[in-house]
């Protein structure tokens, strides 16, 4: 789905003239960090983010919401690969990406799953807060995450963020 998402978030960006943002490293990241470095499913866009990215990355963390400010409003389209489950606050984050985005945003999501949310996700990083859902804006309205802590399951309406 990654790399499905990221060649429609190029296209959109070209379409709407607009740059792409990718959220998370393309070179890093899979459960299996040295598969993405020979088999990635996406490349880097315009800007990439991530906190421990390589060298064409901006190492942002997404939890600083002043650090969002620098980007201008409805100017990216963005395509994230399940950073965005490092979230301490999963509304404020997708609100700063609505705001950058216009809503052109697709999440590959990739932390679903038991085996994921009960026992996988300890073993690659402890720091992870939510399971992140895929999120396409052209197919739905609702982003769904679900906070490992909690279990609540949260259903955010991207579109009136």
């Amino acid at each position: 789905m990654t790399k499905r998402f990221y060649e429609d978030a190029c296209k959109i960006a070209k379409k709407k003239n607009k740059k792409l943002m990718v959220i998370g490293d393309p070179c890093h990241g899979t459960y299996f960090s040295f598969m993405s470095r020979y088999f990635p499913n996406c490349k880097h866009g315009d800007v990439t983010i991530d906190l421990y990215g390589c060298s064409e990355c901006s190492r942002m963390d997404i939890n600083d919401m002043e650090a969002w400010s620098e980007f201008d409003t409805d100017s990216f389209v963005v395509m994230e690969t399940g950073t965005i489950s490092y979230s301490k606050d999963i509304k404020k984050l997708l609100k700063e990406i609505k705001r950058i985005s216009g809503g052109d945003f697709l999440s590959s999501g990739s932390t679903q799953g038991y085996l994921w949310e009960y026992f996988l996700y300890k073993t690659y990083d402890t720091k992870l807060n939510y399971i992140i859902y895929p999120f396409d804006f052209r197919e739905g309205r609702n982003h769904k995450s679900k906070n490992l802590v909690t279990k609540e399951i949260l259903s955010l309406d991207f579109q009136k963020m």
